[in-house]
């Protein structure tokens, strides 16, 4: 019966998710996190949190449990005698996290595209088709869940635990800053947001390092100058180091270099 039990469990292995239980707190801010994707709280609205807590059905502890981890997140921000406001949209520290993005994010790219597997690349082309669906339904929270699972099992493949989650941290405050400087009627903008995935992903699948990161910092930074007007040019980001480039010059050679003069 055992055996059976444990076969039944690899048979819809990466067919089925397992269910993540959420704890109250969670569960609030995830719903608070979804009103502001949807534009129903709004940036700079603040958040009266006995009023919030009785139209969440909680209590004002697990409230401010869930506005913790929203804080954290950067959702919202908390004034000291004054109150928790939900974030506005800071144009010059969105364009400084982007800045910091694209000086890690390609080398991602790079990483991962030697790395790329048949079974990774269906689940990527999945969530690909899942921001697609979004987009046409205008199901803003389902659409940013699939962009950043994307962005994270794409992380994965550059086997650099360090890099996978310094950048998650630049991503979350991205998002963040994606949602709250997004237009209310901005489903063009969704459209075109599951279109550049798409490109991004066939240049991951070429296998080649430089076109995943070429790519990439071209789809990525037309995306955020387009839609949020940052500025941020090519010509300003970091450039790759390359190997061929970067080769120290053998100690052999140092020596009969010294001895010549």
């Amino acid at each position: 019966m055992l055996s059976k039990s444990k076969s039944f469990g690899k048979e819809f292995a990466g067919q089925v998710k397992p269910i993540r239980i959420q704890s109250a707190p969670q569960a609030a801010a995830q719903a608070i996190r979804e009103a502001i994707t949807i534009g129903a709280l709004e940036p700079g609205q603040r958040l009266i949190e006995q009023k919030l807590a009785a139209t969440l059905g909680i209590g004002q502890p697990t409230l401010r449990e869930a506005l913790k981890e929203l804080e954290y997140e950067g959702f919202v921000r908390k004034i000291p005698q004054k109150g928790t406001y939900i974030t506005t949209f800071d144009k010059k520290d969105c364009r400084e996290l982007l800045e910091v993005r694209m000086s890690l994010e390609p080398l991602v790219f790079e990483r991962a595209a030697p790395n790329l597997t048949p079974e990774v690349e269906r689940d990527l082309s999945g969530l690909v088709s899942g921001m697609r669906t979004a987009a046409d339904t205008f199901d803003v929270p389902r659409f940013c869940s699939c962009d950043a699972e994307f962005h994270r099992k794409i992380a994965v493949l550059a086997n650099n635990h360090r890099l996978a989650k310094t950048l998650e941290s630049i991503l979350s405050q991205l998002l963040v800053y994606g949602t709250l400087g997004r237009r209310p009627d901005s489903r063009k903008e969704l459209v075109d947001g599951g279109e550049q995935h798409r490109r991004i992903l066939a240049g991951l699948a070429t296998g080649n390092p430089s076109i995943a990161r070429a790519v990439f910092v071209t789809e990525t930074l037309k995306h955020w100058n387009d839609n949020f007007q940052l500025g941020l040019q090519q010509h300003e980001l970091a450039q790759p180091a390359l190997l061929a480039e970067v080769q120290p010059t053998p100690v052999s050679a140092q020596r009969k270099g010294k001895r010549g003069k």
